[in-house]
């Protein structure tokens, strides 16, 4: 028994080898070809690998470096990432507007800066002297975690600012669209000269849009798919109106005028409500920070007079 399995071993082994000598003639045989089409499409008499190390070189050091090894780290622990949350993450990466990392880039980034700061814990641990015991397991759980979340952190305040932006753009942009629509424009007409006149992420979005269209699709994907980007409530509602009128055959430019005004109705509800919010906010640096000095400006000069009181 124990000759058979030796045989059917050496047999397996011999068969392996003669494959792969096989495939390596293959693809040395294949390789020269490639070469020489390569080259006589690319003009040049260099070696083809030199061209591809040129090529590569100029790459950015993050694209050539940074990017393969988070995609390497990623696949490593992918497989128990559940899918829900790879969705979600992409979705957050789009609304983000965050083009050059992909969803197992953005885990590998995860994973790294997790990694990187239970490192760090763990060498300022040594370093100060601390014992192994279970608090101090927890504590570089707790460190890691918080490595972990921080892509996730950047991210979420990145489409904060993002949707901020396109909030307050929005109205000074529909009143631009009302305006070029009644004047005889069409409406990707009317796109274009949002974007001639204004740089921003908004006017970026519509450009998507505009470029979207000219691919092929018809105008109510492309606008399904601007309010899927931004996550805006107002772009929203700004997409759903369009759309609806397209259905419905009403006039374009009498939509967007009545979305302007309601646009412009609900800036200025937030600008009251963040001014009824300053009172409150405001609170927490007077009672921390500003009474705190008041109270020892005032009363510092009386506390060695009741001391010596009462002595």
């Amino acid at each position: 028994m124990n000759t058979l399995m030796i045989m059917i071993l050496i047999s397996a082994m011999a068969s392996g080898s003669i494959l792969l000598l096989v495939f390596g003639i293959v693809q040395m045989r294949r390789l020269p070809v490639l070469n020489d089409r390569l080259n006589r499409y690319l003009g040049d008499e260099r070696p083809i690998t030199d061209i591809f190390h040129e090529i590569e070189l100029k790459q950015p050091f993050s694209d050539r470096v940074i990017m393969p090894l988070l995609r390497r780290l990623a696949r490593l622990f992918i497989w128990m990432w559940p899918e829900t949350r790879l969705r979600a993450s992409q979705q957050l990466l789009l609304m983000a507007d965050v083009r050059r990392m992909s969803t197992v880039e953005f885990l590998g980034l995860r994973l790294l800066c997790g990694l990187g700061m239970l490192g760090i814990g763990i060498g300022y641990s040594y370093l100060a002297g601390f014992t192994f015991s279970f608090v101090s397991v927890m504590i570089h759980g707790v460190v890691a975690i918080c490595g972990f979340s921080l892509p996730k952190f950047w991210i979420t305040r990145r489409i904060t600012r993002r949707q901020q932006e396109i909030t307050n753009a929005l109205p000074d942009a529909l009143d631009m669209l009302t305006i070029t629509i009644e004047a005889g424009l069409s409406f990707e007409s009317s796109l274009q000269e949002v974007m001639s006149r204004w740089d921003n992420d908004l006017s970026q979005e519509f450009a998507r849009v505009l470029r979207d269209i000219g691919m092929g699709q018809n105008r109510r994907t492309a606008l399904n798919g601007l309010g899927e980007r931004t996550g805006v409530p107002d772009i929203l509602s700004f997409v759903a109106a369009l759309n609806q009128a397209d259905e419905l055959g009403v006039s374009i430019g009498r939509v967007l005028k009545s979305q302007s005004e309601d646009m412009r109705v609900r800036r200025r509800q937030r600008a009251h409500e963040k001014a009824n919010q300053a009172p409150v906010k405001i609170m927490f640096p007077l009672v921390f920070l500003i009474f705190p000095a008041i109270f020892a400006v005032i009363l510092g000069p009386a506390v060695p007079q009741l001391l010596a009181f009462g002595k």
